[in-house]
């Protein structure tokens, strides 16, 4: 029997996915597969002994030894590959990473755009974190998929076609062959560092598979009531379901879908929040130490959790899809929220509660 956990963000994402990740990855032979998104995931694992970890590129199960693989549905960033890698080294884990070779590439051409794009926005700002994502999907549905430097020229293209103009700081950036040069450094480490994957049956071979999903359902990019403010990628259960129809599995499966939420609700961004609060209203002396402010997405916003819009998103995900469903409620020392409605609602599904931090908690 293979145990297979998918675990999905039912908000706007820094619900907990890396902490539920990390808690179902303790088993031997397991391996996390990063089903969406791209380097600007940020899951967040705190071990027993104190060592603090924000995953981008690699899955939350990496303090287990956990293997981990990126799916045809990961956008690959072989810049922060690299700095992720050498900070684990450090910490004294080796990750083994499997790669699809399907997966798109981020250049630091697409960063850069997606800085300087959204830079010329100004208050119409979507929120983006600076890491290219979407305008790495652009290229390639433009075609421009050849690692070169024909990449550069097709955003300065894009620059003068959309009257976008540079600052002689960016010019000077952008034109810098170096950084291109440093890139292909980098993605050669990538390539030395991993094994690409050519079809999702190896996972065959793994007693334990846990699907980690990047940012949360309301971000979803078919969640048009809160375009343009989205991600361009699934973030529910989509993608992790189709690869787990479309493997020729060599023993019996058991699937539990976890939808992790806070008590109450975070955004980091631009973009409609109808529950927004003062911070004060949910609890004033807690602090974030991951999703720290920055110029791209400005400081973490805070809201309200309504139960039954909860319960309502994650059901509608999820269908009748696995034989498990179940709901982890995290942060739960942080503010108070109706648990006896929760238990109410979620009657025929598990329910897990943590602390936000450790999973010493979770039951």
């Amino acid at each position: 029997m293979k145990d297979m956990k998918i675990v999905c963000g039912a908000n706007w994402g820094d619900e907990g996915k890396g902490l539920m990740t990390d808690y179902f990855s303790q088993k031997p032979n397991s391996i996390v597969v990063c089903s969406n998104g791209g380097a600007q995931r940020g899951h967040t694992v705190i071990t027993s002994n104190g060592i603090r970890h924000v995953f981008h590129h690699f899955g939350s199960g990496t303090f287990n030894h956990a293997s981990t693989y990126l799916s045809e549905d990961f956008i690959v960033n072989p810049i922060i590959f690299k700095q992720e890698y050498d900070e684990l080294m450090k910490l004294g884990y080796v990750p083994n990473v499997y790669i699809n070779q399907n997966c798109m590439l981020t250049t630091p051409f697409d960063m850069m755009a997606n800085q300087i794009i959204e830079e010329n926005r100004g208050k119409n700002k979507h929120g983006s974190c600076g890491l290219g994502i979407f305008e790495t999907i652009k290229r390639y549905k433009a075609g421009i998929t050849d690692v070169d430097n024909h990449i550069r020229e097709y955003y300065l293209e894009q620059f003068e076609r959309e009257n976008i103009i540079l600052t002689d700081e960016w010019s000077r950036i952008f034109l810098d062959n170096g950084i291109f040069e440093h890139f292909l450094d980098d993605w050669d480490f990538m390539n030395n560092h991993s094994l690409a994957i050519s079809d999702n049956y190896f996972l065959n071979q793994f007693d334990n598979i846990v699907f980690e999903a990047a940012q949360g359902l309301l971000l979803d990019q078919n969640n048009t009531e809160y375009f343009p403010h989205l991600t361009p990628s699934n973030t529910g259960i989509k993608n992790p379901k189709r690869i787990i129809e479309n493997v020729e599995w060599n023993d019996e499966i058991n699937i539990e879908t976890c939808y992790v939420s806070r008590t109450y609700l975070t955004r980091h961004g631009a973009g409609k929040f109808p529950s927004e609060c003062n911070k004060r209203f949910i609890n004033e002396y807690m602090f974030d130490k991951t999703n720290v402010p920055n110029p791209f997405q400005d400081t973490l916003r805070y809201g309200t959790l309504d139960l039954g819009e909860l319960y309502s998103r994650c059901s509608n995900d999820v269908g009748n899809f696995g034989d498990k469903k179940s709901i982890a409620i995290t942060h739960c020392n942080e503010y108070d929220w109706d648990n006896d409605k929760l238990i109410e609602l979620f009657k025929d599904w598990n329910i897990y509660y943590s602390d936000g931090e450790t999973h010493n908690d979770v039951n």
